[in-house]
């Protein structure tokens, strides 16, 4: 069962059905973390997830489940690359283009990142490099919340972009990770989200946080909020008025 290595990728084909307890990555450190997709048997393309393990001596990784493989299909096990994210400069933004139309196959979510960028509705904008390559990008912008004694300040996460290549490596959790970080250092309280909860749930975003906020999205389980401070949240009740470029999604 010999790999295929190219770009820091290892395909595991099988010309027969195939039970796989464990396999060997050549170069590859104990305690590095691999995530293991399926590959198609016609395209050689990388689909679902399969599972997630860490290599331990000698590059070997042992599954906690067995993988099953059919005959003419196998795997791809891809370590997950050191990522360094950054604030976006004037040189990235072609870059961060080119990463949100192809992690999401359309241009709306780069024309979005481009409105709010020259609306001045920037807050936080940090784009993630492996290797030198921008891969990955999230957008942290103004989303006041409107009381009866007055704007609350409150931010947008929105979008979050990962390269195809890159999806499923933790270059999203490293993006929200340290964009947070970074907008609570710059003094703000309140981040509010549109996401799958069970991803977002992790950096502390709940739907019961967003109760009392009224949105379009109000009562979904998609709708979250955040207090990055503690009791940022406490006593606010009010109305998210998203900005303009927004306006197709709302």
């Amino acid at each position: 069962m010999l790999p295929l290595y190219r770009e820091h990728h290892f395909t595991f084909r099988f010309a027969e059905d195939r039970r796989v307890p464990r396999f060997h990555l050549e170069g590859v450190r104990a305690g590095h973390r691999v995530t293991v997709f399926a590959l198609d048997g016609d395209t050689g393309d990388r689909r679902g997830v399969l599972a997630k393990a860490t290599a331990g001596d000698g590059g070997w990784v042992d599954l906690s489940e067995p993988l099953v493989v059919r005959a003419g299909t196998g795997f791809v096990a891809v370590p997950v690359p050191t990522v360094a994210v950054r604030d976006e400069t004037p040189e990235d933004i072609e870059a961060v283009r080119r990463v949100n139309r192809l992690a999401f196959g359309r241009d709306d979510e780069a024309a979005l990142v481009d409105a709010l960028r020259h609306g001045g509705y920037f807050r936080a904008s940090l784009i993630a490099e492996v290797e030198g390559r921008v891969v990955g990008h999230v957008l942290f912008s103004d989303l006041p919340i409107l009381t009866t004694t007055g704007p609350v300040p409150a931010l947008a996460l929105a979008p979050v972009a990962v390269l195809p290549d890159y999806q499923h490596l933790g270059v999203g959790s490293e993006l929200v990770r340290r964009g947070l970080d970074v907008c609570r250092e710059r003094g703000h309280g309140i981040v509010v989200v549109l996401g799958h909860p069970r991803f977002y749930s992790r950096f502390g975003f709940s739907t019961a946080l967003a109760s009392r906020l009224s949105s379009p999205f109000s009562g979904k389980e998609y709708f979250m909020a955040l207090a990055l401070v503690s009791g940022a949240l406490d006593g606010v009740e009010g109305r998210i008025e998203y900005p303009s470029p927004f306006g197709r999604w709302v």
